[in-house]
């Protein structure tokens, strides 16, 4: 190294991006005792955005969480505050074609569960989470702070700051979004597969009471989704349509969207009404060709995303950390150093596999639904309602989806 440069601040670990994912992946990894004198290192470009007020709508962004993916955030830490961040359990979701007679209701008290899921606005979820990353005395958090450049040494990852401050650990987890930087610092390709659609979110008020169930209309342009937020008459709203429609919708006026809304919805719940604004994102399915490669392992969207319409994006994400800290404990009580790659091939191949066929039939759903044959139509239909049905199969399938099995 040359004597006109910085000597590095050295770390066991670094974890760029501390967004949902990468937060709670290093708060979980922090609860085991073993972990304590991890050297951890969090670079994150920006401060979590601020939650709605209590008595207010919810923002735009919002995750449907699988009962592990709760289980996963309270033993983190989260557990004492949960209250706080206004969670909605849902107990009920229906779905149903809108070109036909299918429907499907799944019941939380027929699988034998408390819950399907829970409903709760990102941003009061990733406040909670940064409140409990950033007093750790064990962690050195760099925030607001972007880097510039990522470098592989002979043994270790070198990470310069943009304030001219470089870190160097052997292992570089990224946890920094779809767009990773450290993704393509590390040379991993991946492989992706453009929908041609945005996701349409915004938040609604409506005559009728959600009942705390999820409802889930499939279009020919895409599944409709209205999410229960805490308040009895208001929900959260996915809707996912072609690109150029996405954006002609974003810029109706407020009264001819509302309008066309519940109309797209079947004024299942009645007349609706804008809370706040609108936005829209595009959809794409992206997956990593590794998940690990010299000391990078990339988690969450860094890693993979697929389509949002079973609502499974942040749930893999976590999947993916709990796999991880799993992985990254048991080597280390087996005697083997943090860095060693025996933790990262063994996350690699818990999660990989996984995540891709998780991705291949969110696809292929949005294929069968968009189809405008008339037998496939038949067909789709007939099927719904056979597993509708079905009981046992119903019920079995139900809990296993909500166990974060495929």
């Amino acid at each position: 190294m040359s004597e006109l440069e910085p000597t590095p601040s050295v770390f066991d670990l670094i974890v760029v991006g501390a967004g949902l994912v990468g937060s709670a992946c290093v708060l979980a990894l922090r609860q085991h005792a073993i972990a304590r004198d991890l050297r951890i290192a969090v670079v994150e470009q920006a401060l979590p955005p601020t939650p709605a007020a209590a008595n207010a709508p919810w923002g735009l962004r919002v995750s449907a969480l699988s009962p592990e993916s709760v289980q996963f955030l309270q033993d983190a830490g989260l557990q004492k505050h949960w209250s706080l961040l206004r969670p909605s359990p849902y107990g009920d979701m229906r779905v149903w074609d809108a070109d036909g007679t299918g429907r499907v209701h799944f019941s939380a008290r027929q699988a034998g569960v408390e819950h399907l899921g829970v409903l709760m606005e990102n941003a009061a979820l990733q406040t909670a989470l940064w409140q409990q990353l950033t007093p750790d005395p064990g962690l050195n958090v760099y925030a607001p702070q972007a880097w510039t450049s990522l470098e592989r040494r002979l043994h270790d990852w070198q990470l310069t700051l943009a304030n001219g401050d470089t870190l160097s650990a052997p292992v570089i987890i990224a946890a920094d979004g779809a767009q990773s930087r450290v993704r393509e610092a590390a040379g991993i390709a991946v492989a992706r597969r453009d929908y041609h659609q945005r996701g349409l979110v915004c938040t609604v008020s409506h005559d009728k009471p959600h009942e705390a169930t999820a409802w889930q209309r499939f279009l020919t342009t895409g599944p409709l989704a209205f999410l229960p937020t805490d308040h009895p008459q208001q929900s959260s709203i996915v809707w996912t349509l072609p690109a150029a429609q996405a954006k002609a919708y974003e810029a109706l006026p407020t009264t001819e969207f509302e309008q066309a809304l519940a109309q797209a919805f079947e004024h299942q719940l009645g007349g609706v009404k804008l809370l706040g604004e609108r936005a829209s994102f595009p959809l794409v399915a992206q997956q990593a060709e590794h998940y690990c490669r010299d000391g990078v392992v990339l988690i969450g969207d860094a890693a993979h995303s697929i389509h949002p319409l079973a609502g499974q994006g942040v749930n893999l994400g976590f999947l993916d950390a709990a796999a991880l800290v799993q992985a990254l404990v048991a080597q280390r009580h087996a005697g083997l150093p943090w860095s060693h790659e025996r933790a990262q091939r063994q996350y690699s191949r818990a999660r990989r596999g996984h995540n891709s066929l998780m991705m291949h039939a969110m696809s292929g759903f949005d294929a069968l639904f968009a189809s405008e044959l008339p037998a496939l139509r038949v067909l789709r239909n007939r099927g719904m309602s056979l597993f509708d049905h079905s009981g046992l199969i119903k019920q079995r399938i139900a809990q296993t989806a909500l166990q974060g099995r495929a």
